[in-house]
């Protein structure tokens, strides 16, 4: 498989590339700070540029063309991109599909975990105790959501994955991961976690066998 990959050097986007790349796929890698990345290896190709920026995007849609996936792990997080507009987890949706839909390339993206139910009709960003720096950004995808269920461009093959409450770095990458669908996943201490590793091997498993195309799942132990 040829993928391009967003969001490459992140917390979740490293070992997704590093999944990839293990399994023998070709991944082209787009990076803001190419620092963050090792250097080119077989398999893999680097390139600095950002979906937000507008003279980027032909060059990002050239990359598309040649590939079969784009794969999105936009963080959103950033305090200074609050409340612009530019730069939702909507807007980052449009222009990612904007680009898959013309090349034929499949869309998957990263989702956030507040979408998803704790209880029926009640979503985990709409408790009490969900976390305030993470609001806004759950808040963005799941508009995200709703765009790509209702607006995503005729003949789109997309999938979102929302990750479970906690994603634990440097955890040990077991392959076990059970799967859900809008209810958030918890294990028999009603945890809500998995590490980063396995989230990217639940990744690199959809990619290689869909079983998700124009919905979102979610995984967890």
């Amino acid at each position: 498989m040829r993928a391009v990959l967003l969001g490459a050097s992140g917390k979740v986007g490293r070992p997704i590339l590093d999944e990839l790349l293990q399994r023998g796929h070709h991944v082209t890698a787009v990076v803001r700070n190419r620092s963050r990345l090792p250097a080119e290896r077989l398999g893999l190709s680097i390139t600095v540029g950002d979906i937000f920026n507008v003279t980027f995007r032909k060059q990002l849609r050239d990359l598309v063309d040649a590939a079969e996936t784009l794969l999105c792990s936009v963080a959103m997080r950033d305090e200074a991109q609050r409340g612009r507009d530019e730069r939702s987890p909507v807007e980052l949706m449009r222009i990612a599909a904007g680009t898959a839909a013309p090349a034929g390339a499949r869309l998957f993206t990263m989702g956030g975990a507040g979408s998803l139910e704790v209880a029926p009709g009640v979503q985990l960003v709409d408790t009490p105790e969900f976390p305030e720096v993470a609001r806004a950004e759950s808040l963005g995808f799941r508009d995200a959501l709703v765009y790509l269920r209702k607006s995503a461009p005729e003949g789109l093959d997309w999938t979102m994955l929302s990750p479970p409450a906690s994603i634990e770095p440097g955890e040990p990458r077991t392959g076990r991961y059970r799967v859900g669908t809008d209810a958030l996943v918890t294990d028999e201490q009603g945890r809500s976690r998995i590490s980063a590793a396995d989230l990217a091997v639940a990744v690199v498993d959809e990619l290689e066998c869909p079983r998700h195309l124009g919905t979102r799942f979610t995984v967890g132990y």
